[in-house]
């Protein structure tokens, strides 16, 4: 029996405890607690349990674990740090060992590697967006342009040179020697609006306002002039292949011409000579012209 052993068994009897008694309290089974006793650590587990053991004992019994430590040195078991080498063997089974601080840095590596993927992706839809929105802006913008520019041109008619219609008398002569002085400006017909059947127009860039009314079909075209400041009637009539085929009157003196039509299909206008498209294809039709000279 160790000294150890023999303090132990001294402090468990003057407490009137049995092994039996001991084991009950502490947990561990009554051989383990003889071996102590004893001094045979061969019979625990090992040096870590046997060192737990005795703890246990001694506090069973009120002994100071420390203090039977350092009085009992060298019956107490040593503890020896074991050096647990690490080995890591690679996936194809070579016994290349790889150190500590190469696993660190590779890990590093690939851990930055990962993080500039992540970024690159978060860049390259960033770009995407920004060119589906650039896109989309300039064909939007491009869309207006041509709209805004076909608007302006489907609302104004250019009539450009002679802005004299065809003599329709030899008696004229002094008023069409008037009007020819004014040939060399260009005239401008503009659509300004468009209500239901009556379109608005502004006559520009000419002193004269002759107007020529005629049937292009076998049906006739029904029509009257009216001056929309006074009311009063410049001309009426229907214009037809087997009758009169056209209408020609002076409309220079007026301010807002009314034009009413009963039959735009088969209804030719022309302002001083030259054609003016019809913006619908009604059959009953409204022109307001405008005459700003």
């Amino acid at each position: 029996m160790s000294e150890l052993g023999q303090a132990l068994k001294e402090a468990r009897e003057q407490k009137n405890l049995s092994l039996d008694d001991l084991q009950e309290e502490t947990k561990i089974q009554r051989r383990y607690l003889k071996a102590i006793e004893d001094g045979d650590y061969s019979q625990l587990p090992g040096d870590f349990y046997t060192r737990a053991f005795i703890k246990s004992y001694a506090e069973a019994v009120g002994l100071d674990f420390k203090n039977l430590t350092e009085q009992y040195s060298s019956d107490m078991p040593k503890l020896e740090r074991q050096h647990v080498e690490t080995r890591i063997t690679p996936p194809d089974g070579s016994e290349n060992e790889r150190s500590p601080k190469k696993l660190r840095t590779n890990a590093i590596r690939s851990k930055n590697w990962s993080s500039f993927v992540n970024k690159a992706i978060v860049v390259v839809f960033i770009l995407i967006a920004l060119m589906i929105v650039y896109i989309l802006v300039t064909h939007i913008a491009g869309n207006g342009s041509k709209q805004s520019a076909d608007q302006s041109s489907s609302n104004s008619v250019q009539f450009k040179g002679d802005s004299t219609p065809p003599n329709s008398s030899s008696s004229s002569s002094s008023s069409d020697s008037a009007s020819n002085s004014d040939s060399s400006s260009e005239q401008v017909l503009k659509k300004e609006k468009e209500e239901g059947s009556t379109t608005t127009y502004t006559l520009s860039g000419t002193s004269t306002f002759d107007v020529t009314v005629s049937a292009k079909s076998d049906s006739p075209a029904w029509f009257e002039a009216v001056d929309n400041t006074t009311n009063k009637q410049i001309a009426q009539g229907t214009a037809a292949s087997t009758g009169k085929k056209s209408y020609h009157f002076d409309a220079s003196d007026v301010q807002t011409l009314r034009l009413k039509f009963g039959n735009v299909p088969g209804t030719e206008l022309k302002i001083n000579g030259h054609n003016v498209d019809f913006s619908n294809s009604s059959t009953v039709q409204t022109l307001l012209i405008n005459f700003s000279k």
